[in-house]
């Protein structure tokens, strides 16, 4: 794996504690500690990799990378969060707001700092879209990315809705795999035919043609977002946050529109990264099924 590619997970990982340090609650907190000094620790060993240091042991330990690394920023001040991480560890204790708060800022300068002092990259260029393994999909979101970083906001939820979108419907084509689910749970007979593409056709010739039609396609819909919706997992409230910033997008603020698009973009990443893991992604075009073609 590449060392940037090592930096970008960090970076993730880093931005995931951010969001429990959002949360403020004594378990987020807890885990936000643990998710900065991962993060840091990652970094760290990317540096002793570009410097080709060796450990002395199997592994490198994280005091002995902050003796081995030259010029190496705010070291005293991640030297506090890895202490701060074993006491939370070790000891049980829980973080309080303030003291999160503070080494969440002393982690994005440390990881600014080494990416531009070490590795001659702009932190802002570490963009996660380069964990998506799918060419469509990762440059659709870079170019989200892309106008984030250009103060686009708006922009950058538009790009991230068309991420979605293609997420949804082209590349992990959630509502055929739904149907496959819903088949296999008990989907009865009559369901299956009432939502097939034949069943209108058989009253082609008769006044309520197009009533039988619509009412197909409504059950259809129906039972793709019943079923299609699981897939959000722990991303269900997110997903609402986002069609709101969606519907609303024209009444934002300014400040609003950052902070929106901030959030789009993390979710829209995160969902397709998720559905990268399980396999959602992985499909073959060339034998594409109609939705819901599984019932």
């Amino acid at each position: 794996m590449s060392e940037i590619r090592r930096l970008v997970l960090a970076k993730k990982l880093y931005l995931h504690g951010c969001g429990h340090a959002s949360a403020k609650d004594e378990v987020s907190r807890m885990l936000a500690i643990h998710n900065f000094d991962n993060a840091v620790e990652i970094v760290l060993k990317c540096v002793a990799t570009k410097q080709e240091l060796k450990p002395a042991g199997k592994y490198f330990y994280f005091e002995e990378l902050l003796n081995k690394i030259k010029e190496l920023s705010l070291i005293e001040q991640i030297r506090g969060l890895h202490e701060a991480r074993n006491a939370v560890q070790h000891q049980g204790e829980i973080p309080s707001m303030e003291t999160v708060i503070k080494y969440k800022g002393y982690v994005e300068d440390f990881f600014k700092k080494v990416c531009s002092e070490i590795f001659n990259v702009p932190y802002e260029g570490l963009y996660l879209s380069q964990l998506i393994e799918y060419t469509e999909l990762r440059e659709q979101v870079l170019k989200a990315e892309t106008a984030f970083e250009g103060g686009e906001f708006k922009q950058c939820i538009e790009l991230c809705e068309d991420a979605l979108i293609s997420a949804t419907f082209d590349e992990a084509d959630i509502f055929h795999t739904a149907g496959k689910l819903t088949v296999h749970w008990g989907a009865s007979e009559e369901f299956k035919k009432i939502i097939s593409e034949d069943y209108p056709e058989k009253y082609k010739e008769k006044d309520f043609y197009v009533v039988a039609k619509e009412l197909s396609k409504a059950i259809l819909q129906l039972g793709q977002a019943v079923t299609g919706m699981q897939f959000l997992d722990e991303y269900r409230m997110d997903f609402l946050k986002h069609r709101q910033i969606i519907e609303t997008l024209d009444d934002l603020s300014d400040n609003e529109l950052k902070d929106s698009a901030e959030f789009s973009l993390n979710f829209v990443t995160d969902l397709i990264l998720k559905w990268q893991a399980e396999g959602m992604l992985r499909r073959d075009k060339k034998n594409e099924s109609t939705l819901f073609n599984g019932v």
